[in-house]
C-alpha cells in the first residue's frame, strides 16, 4: 500500500494491479480487511439446507415457516428446507442439532410429510457474512482512498446483490449514488 491507496495484491494466481479495488469477500472480509489496517468487524453465520428428492405430493409455493425460521423451496420434483442461523465463525463443522431442528419442525407446517434427519453428506452450509449492527459495509472507504467495500449482507447477499452492483458500479465511476450509503459506511467501526 502507497500513500493510502492499494496498489496490487497478490492471490495463489500471482499479482494483480488496479486502479479500484473492491472488497466483496464475504465472511472473510474481516480478515482481509486487517491485512489493509482497517476494522470491519464480521461474523459467519451458518446456514444449513437439505434437499428432498422426486417428493410425490410436492408444494408448489415457496414458504417460510415463520415461528422456525425455515425457508421451504419447491424446485421441480424437488423440495428443500433451509435455516437457522449458527454463529460460530468461519468452520465448515456440521451441527446436526440444527438440522435435526429444521427436520423436526416439517410436520408442525406439513402433517403429512415425513421427513427423516438427512445424511451429513446430503447438507449443505453456507457462511453468511454479518456485522454487529445487522447492516452491510457499502461504500468507499476514507482510510484507503481506492477500496469500496461491498459485503456483509447476512441472509439478503442474493436479494440485495443487483442493487449492491448497481451502487458500486456508481463508486467505481465516481458518481453519486443514487440512495445515502452513510448507514452502511465501511468505516464506522474505525
Amino acid at each position: 500500500m502507497q500513500e493510502n491507496h492499494v496498489q496490487s495484491v497478490m492471490t495463489s494466481l500471482g499479482e494483480h494491479s488496479f486502479d479500484q479495488l473492491v472488497l466483496a469477500t464475504g465472511s472473510w472480509s474481516g480478515t482481509l480487511a486487517r491485512q489493509l489496517k482497517l476494522s470491519l468487524p464480521m461474523q459467519a453465520g451458518k446456514g444449513y439446507s437439505f434437499t428432498l428428492e422426486n417428493v410425490v405430493k410436492n408444494i408448489r409455493i415457496p414458504s417460510i415457516f415463520l415461528e422456525a425460521k425455515v425457508a421451504v423451496t419447491p424446485m421441480e420434483n424437488n423440495l428443500r428446507f433451509g435455516g437457522t442461523m449458527e454463529i460460530a465463525g468461519v468452520n465448515h463443522k456440521i451441527s446436526m442439532n440444527r438440522v435435526k431442528g429444521i427436520v423436526e419442525s416439517i410436520p408442525k407446517y406439513y402433517p403429512d410429510m415425513k421427513v427423516g434427519v438427512p445424511a451429513k453428506d446430503k447438507i449443505w452450509h453456507g457462511l453468511r457474512p454479518c456485522s454487529p449492527d445487522g447492516l452491510p459495509y457499502l461504500g468507499r472507504s476514507r482510510q484507503v482512498g481506492n477500496l469500496i467495500v461491498a459485503t456483509g449482507h447476512a441472509m439478503l447477499g442474493v436479494s440485495l446483490g443487483p442493487g449492491t452492483g448497481k451502487l458500486v458500479a456508481d463508486l467505481v465511476d465516481e458518481k453519486k449514488p443514487e440512495v445515502g450509503l452513510a448507514s452502511f459506511d465501511p468505516d464506522r467501526y474505525n
